[in-house]
């Protein structure tokens, strides 16, 4: 997802969040022309480094969690640069409240779906109409995988307006962006590694091969 205090935000979701100055340092010397070419002012954005060694950073809030995991194999600073500017694109897009109010409509259609289909099924139990009742089940279960779909498909588009934002502030800064080519293969790496078929339209982020 690096502790003389833990933020209260971070606090809430259980981070584990380990304070040293000379990375939060390091980090903001990478993010600073990354800001300044986004339009975000310096100091606008806080960093933490989480205590997790997975390959992984998120946003919430103002604040960008880098997973301790990542700058330790992150190969290359390009690597850790690619990363923190995906995330700056999550805030330049505003795409934390967009993603609320998705939500919001996600839960909404899940709600009327669910009491729809148990009218449908209290009907159909009632009057002894299994075809009625058994529709019932149907609309439930349809209406829930139909919201979660669209909130995933939004997700997913999130994910590559960010990817887009993140080139253009390499670009902007004259950087590389090998790095985020090079984290897009470990990504596809990993996703081979791990046994089954991945369904495209079930995942919160576009499949690697796609984002290469």
């Amino acid at each position: 997802m690096i502790c003389l205090a833990i933020p209260a935000n971070a606090q809430r979701k259980g981070i584990s969040v380990v304070r040293d100055a000379e990375i939060e340092a390091l980090v903001k010397d990478y993010a600073r022309p990354l800001m300044k070419a986004g339009g975000l002012r310096r100091g606008s954005v806080r960093f933490y480094i989480v205590n997790d060694t997975s390959f992984n950073a998120f946003v919430s809030g103002r604040g960008m969690f880098i997973n301790a995991g990542l700058l330790l194999q992150s190969e290359t600073p390009g690597e850790a640069i690619g990363v923190i500017a995906h995330e700056l694109g999550h805030l330049i897009g505003g795409h934390q409240a967009r993603l609320a109010d998705r939500l919001k409509t996600a839960q909404r259609i899940a709600k009327f779906t669910t009491l729809l289909g148990i009218g449908l099924g209290a009907a159909g139990a009632a009057t002894g109409n299994s075809d009625v009742a058994s529709a019932g089940f149907g609309v439930v279960g349809g209406g829930q995988s139909i919201a979660l779909r669209n909130l995933l498909s939004y997700r997913r588009g999130e994910e590559t307006s960010a990817d887009r934002a993140a080139v253009s502030l390499l670009k902007k800064t004259k950087q590389s962006g090998i790095g985020m080519l090079k984290t897009f293969k470990r990504l596809a790496q990993q996703q081979a590694i791990r046994a089954g078929r991945v369904d495209p339209y079930m995942q919160s982020h576009p499949v690697p091969r796609d984002r290469i």
